[in-house]
């Protein structure tokens, strides 16, 4: 992972079009795991709605301090597994997240991405609200929650457009 404060340089010495190649369509952007994120939660439980609240506005006002996930190259039509497996697309070493959480399918002649969750223990939410196992498209600016992993979802020019920003800079990214 990289920091937001460490993309900014790769912002600005890119284009767009090559920014965009670099990274993919989209970005996950999440916090930097906290000492606590390996504990193990009660299996039977999903995730407190007050705990993925409060990560989701921790997300908003933490942009410089944030982690943009390592995402491997997608292809037209291409899926990630996310989850604790090491042989997931997207590791998250954390207490909360099932084996295999949710799967992301992107669609590149629609620019489209989707997400489920794969029968999760802790659950899936897309913006605070659970999504159990049902499909959903994901749109730029959602905020995913993997269990109590929270990431932003941007595409990679809402991100480009962000970083050419200044720090503290809170401008629309919507275009």
């Amino acid at each position: 992972m990289i920091s937001v404060k460490e993309m900014r340089a790769l912002g600005s010495a890119l284009t767009q079009a090559k920014f965009r190649q670099q990274l993919g369509p989209f970005v996950l952007i999440q916090r930097p795991p906290s000492p606590e994120s390996s504990a193990v939660l009660d299996p039977t439980h999903t995730a407190n709605r007050g705990t993925i609240e409060q990560g989701m506005l921790s997300l908003l006002f933490e942009f410089e301090d944030l982690l943009v996930a390592t995402l491997p190259p997608l292809k037209e039509q291409d899926s990630l597994m996310i989850g604790r497996l090491p042989d997931c697309d997207v590791v998250l070493d954390d207490g909360s997240v099932s084996k295999q959480h949710a799967v992301l399918q992107w669609n590149e002649a629609d620019r489209r991405c989707t997400m489920k969750d794969l029968g999760s223990r802790n659950g899936t939410f897309l913006n605070g609200t659970i999504i159990m196992k049902r499909e959903v498209t994901l749109k730029d600016g959602d905020i995913l929650s993997i269990g109590y992993v929270q990431f932003w979802y941007l595409l990679t020019e809402t991100l480009y457009t962000r970083l050419r920003n200044p720090p503290g800079h809170m401008g629309s990214s919507s275009g």
